[in-house]
């Protein structure tokens, strides 16, 4: 593992962005799945993905991280900094698994892996609207 697939290391914004992993798992599931080459793509953007949450877990998480410093900063905004994290929590084992799945590229990878792509880009959107949401002052967020 390099120090940027670890968590707690530093990471340059592309690799840290679940937006940009979750976009080059679309691009790729997107391109024909009929080769091996294509499978090995999936599997490196699958990673690309885990190390993203397990990244962005890692800040939310640690001692001073944005869980933290939004609970202390922003009471209002507690249950939603606790769904992000337990939606960042449930993306891990689905990504393992996606990752570790075993058998020949297939058509039938790809409902799952585009379920997956889906849930990976609702999670940083709702981090994004959440990060979004604790500048606003109250009531101004409409």
């Amino acid at each position: 593992m390099t120090t940027e697939e670890r968590p707690g290391t530093t990471m340059s914004p592309i690799s840290a962005s679940l937006f940009a992993a979750t976009e080059r798992l679309q691009q790729v599931i997107a391109a024909a799945p009929a080769v091996e080459p294509w499978y090995d793509e999936v599997r490196q953007a699958l990673a690309a993905c885990t190390r993203a949450v397990e990244y962005h877990l890692h800040t939310l998480e640690d001692d001073g991280g944005l869980k933290e410093g939004l609970s202390r900063e922003e009471p209002r905004l507690i249950s939603r900094i606790e769904r992000l994290d337990a939606e960042l929590q449930h993306l891990l084992p689905e990504l393992a698994d996606a990752n570790h799945s075993a058998g020949p590229p297939s058509a039938a990878l790809l409902g799952p892996l585009v379920h997956l792509a889906m849930e990976l880009r609702q999670v940083a959107d709702e981090e994004v609207e959440l990060l979004y949401e604790s500048l606003l002052p109250i009531g101004s967020g409409d």
